[in-house]
């Protein structure tokens, strides 16, 4: 009996993905979790795994092609045939009564918004995807109204004969990447608060545990002892740590804290995600964040290492910068950017100029849920423990 593996949902709310490479050729004998291809999800490109030992007899999609969720990638031919049925069972996902309709959460929202069922629409997109162009065109042919919009784009100029054009094809890891962001910031209404925080007391708490650390221990950051803070910092309102559900309009909050970092990649940008932070020490989330961190630059990250994050950290201080306004994590509602810690001069109580460590943070939100005075408390509340770390004690374990 040959196995047929199909595509998982390797994602929160994936419905496709694309085979970015295979690993293995037809006739190739594969051990048990052996990877056999790389696809590229909403969220990263991830390996799939062979679920049996056994030898691949038919491959079912090409390179750059997408496969739906639920379709058969590659035929295995199980060394062992008494346990094939049962590896079957569990890689099959469960069959669906309705047929799957394919659009975006903005395309649907569309079709609500004129009133179309969009199980008349015929789809032009890739694998019968329905897009918002193919509502438009439905509505045109049932009205007989017709409208057009044309996107000019204005021809290179050429300055020199001899100038060397070059085209390069976005990666399947860059094109998820853009095709999040444009989600983002062309659905949610996005508003940055930016401010400086005194981080007094956070710079002289990390410099005693410095001092305390042996010399073969991994040097702490200041990110781990951050991420502690914002998960504290997120209980005093719970709409911060929450998603928005485009469909239903309904924001759901969570009571663990999953903390997705921002993290610059060779193959561009992922999030791994440190899970339940309001649970673990410092010490812990400094092992997780360096462990995570090598693991996204070597592109072996899990799905669940991937994905359930409630809120996100953008850690630019290794990079500069002053302000920037980050891009929210759809669903999620927030996003917060922390800047290089510096001395700058500030005015004392006194009236004196002297040298401070300073903090500079940004802040995005989605303005439906948050508010501009919500951002602001999260700042303040946020402020009191980077300069006074004190206040955490009762919250470290």
């Amino acid at each position: 009996m040959t196995i047929p593996f199909q595509l998982p949902d390797v994602g929160e709310g994936v419905a496709e993905a694309e085979i970015v490479r295979w690993l293995v050729r037809i006739g190739d004998a594969v051990a048990q979790d052996e990877a056999v291809c790389e696809v590229a999800t909403d969220k990263a490109v991830v390996e799939l795994p062979a679920p049996q030992a056994g030898k691949i007899i038919e491959i079912h999609f090409q390179e750059g092609e997408t496969a739906p969720v639920g379709s058969t990638l590659f035929t295995l031919q199980p060394t062992d045939e008494r346990s094939s049925q049962s590896i079957q069972d569990k890689i099959s996902p469960k069959k669906e009564k309705r047929k799957r309709v394919l659009a975006t959460p903005s395309t649907r929202r569309l079709a609500r918004e004129l009133k179309v069922d969009l199980s008349e629409v015929k789809g032009t997109g890739e694998n019968g995807r329905i897009l918002e162009e193919d509502i438009r065109s439905f509505l045109e042919e049932r009205s007989a109204l017709k409208e057009e919009v044309r996107i000019n784009s204005l021809p290179i100029r050429e300055q020199f004969v001899d100038n060397h054009i070059e085209e390069v094809t976005l990666s399947p890891v860059r094109k998820v990447i853009a095709e999040r962001l444009l989600f983002s910031i062309t659905k949610k209404p996005h508003a940055t608060h930016f401010t400086e925080m005194n981080v007094e007391g956070l710079v002289e708490w990390r410099k005693k545990r410095l001092q305390d650390q042996g010399t073969d221990e991994p040097r702490l950051t200041y990110l781990p002892i951050l991420l502690k803070m914002i998960a504290v910092t997120l209980r005093t309102d719970p709409k911060w740590n929450s998603h928005f559900d485009e469909e239903r309009q309904v924001i759901r909050t969570f009571s663990s804290i999953s903390i997705g970092i921002a993290t610059d990649t060779p193959r561009g940008l992922l999030v791994p995600v440190v899970h339940e932070v309001e649970k673990k020490s410092i010490a812990d989330l400094s092992s997780e964040v360096r462990q995570l961190t090598e693991l996204a630059r070597l592109n072996r990250l899990t799905s669940d290492q991937l994905t359930g994050s409630t809120f996100t950290v953008s850690n630019a201080g290794a990079l500069g910068g002053t302000w920037a306004t980050p891009i929210i994590n759809p669903p999620e509602v927030a996003i917060l950017a922390i800047h290089p810690i510096e001395r700058r001069p500030v005015v004392s109580t006194s009236g004196e100029i002297v040298a401070a460590w300073r903090m500079n943070v940004s802040l995005s939100f989605d303005h439906r849920v948050l508010d501009g005075a919500d951002a602001i408390r999260f700042t303040t509340q946020l402020e009191k423990y980077t300069a006074d770390p004190g206040r955490l004690v009762q919250e470290l374990r």
